[in-house]
């Protein structure tokens, strides 16, 4: 039977401390038009904002090494990415276009050597490695896709867990089938029960793997208008939720619009609450609240709409998506490892 896992008491949301700041409003590239989407592949950040445009980053400077304006956007922009290493130095970008229902894989090249700013913008898009999906609420179709987490292993990929809202809202598991993905099942309806026997979401906006374990791996989604967590297995079943829509606010372990996740290794997470304008981390297993960072303002350290937050070593990444800005922190107790989390980046 899953567990409850039950919030602990209010506590003060504290600014975050700020090391340096990366981006400002504007076009030009190393700069953002409304940031909603955000990745570390490793090596580099990874970004999608309102004008189409997706950056790579220098996550030390915030130089643009690397983009390209996706091919269609006038319907809408993606609101998710995630990034795998590929062969040979290429990186695997998965982006969930989401106005145009479908998951689009590029494979975009290694950065060239001291090639920076519009200069290491291509001309076109990357090459496509995969296209799948398509509008409707049939097995293998999509409306509004958010989010793609990997599910890999030393073989390669072994299946795509794709988030989407506006009707469908639930979980679909794409697998490799030698020329792209196909359809496997999905899981999750509409709606805001608590019940194992009825999974239902509102806007899953993020999800994750949590590799701890690696007999058990377990999906972390951030089911945003829910305001909650949830802790699930790789077939979809409950395990625990933390916070509910009657739980809505900002004590510790409670959220309103969590719209970002990031897996710290540790048995923890770092929560981005769109809602609430800060970071809270949180325990997965008791769903025990340990600190939350930021508050509302244009202020160093303080946030307006939060949408992503990743770790590089101990270094925190947070999308302020209304300030135009990436805020680099350091949290306590806060280092990712790639060997327990999987990879590092945020599902957002």
């Amino acid at each position: 039977m899953p567990t409850a896992c039950m919030p602990s008491a209010p506590a003060e949301t504290k600014p975050l401390s700020v090391s340096r700041v990366l981006g400002e409003v504007g076009s030009s590239p190393g700069q953002f038009m409304y940031p909603r989407a955000m990745d570390h592949d490793g090596h580099f950040l990874w970004v999608i904002d309102k004008s189409a445009r997706v950056q790579r980053l220098d996550p030390a400077t915030g130089k643009c090494v690397g983009g390209w304006i996706m091919p269609e956007y006038l319907l809408g922009k993606p609101t998710g990415v995630t990034v795998k290493p590929g062969a040979d130095g290429d990186a695997l970008v998965y982006v969930p276009d989401t106005h145009y229902h479908r998951v689009v894989v590029y494979s975009m090249p290694a950065p060239r050597e001291g090639v920076t700013g519009r200069d290491s913008f291509l001309p076109a898009q990357p090459p496509v490695v995969a296209t799948f999906g398509e509008y409707g609420e049939g097995p293998g179709q999509f409306i509004y896709p958010t989010d793609v987490a990997v599910l890999e292993d030393v073989t390669g990929v072994q299946r795509l867990y794709v988030s989407e809202y506006g009707g469908n809202d639930r979980i679909s598991v794409w697998e490799p089938d030698g020329s792209g993905y196909r359809f496997s099942f999905s899981f999750g309806h509409f709606g805001a029960s608590a019940s194992p026997d009825q999974v239902e979401f509102n806007r899953p906006q993020s999800i994750s793997i949590d590799r701890r374990s690696s007999d058990e791996p377990q999906l972390v989604i951030a089911d945003a208008c829910n305001h909650r967590i949830g802790r699930f297995t790789l077939d979809g079943e409950l395990i625990a939720w933390i916070g509910s829509p009657e739980s809505v606010g900002d004590a510790p372990g409670h959220f309103k619009y969590p719209y970002g996740l990031m897996l710290v290794g540790d048995g923890t997470a770092l929560v981005a609450e769109f809602g609430n304008n800060r970071i809270q981390r949180i325990d997965l297993e008791t769903g025990r609240g340990m600190g939350s960072y930021g508050g509302a303002g244009r202020l160093p350290g303080q946030l307006v709409n939060p949408w992503a937050v990743t770790v590089a070593g101990a270094e925190v990444f947070v999308l302020d998506s209304q300030n135009n800005r990436i805020v680099v922190t350091e949290l306590p107790g806060v280092r990712a490892s790639m060997n327990l989390a999987g990879a590092v980046g945020v599902h957002r």
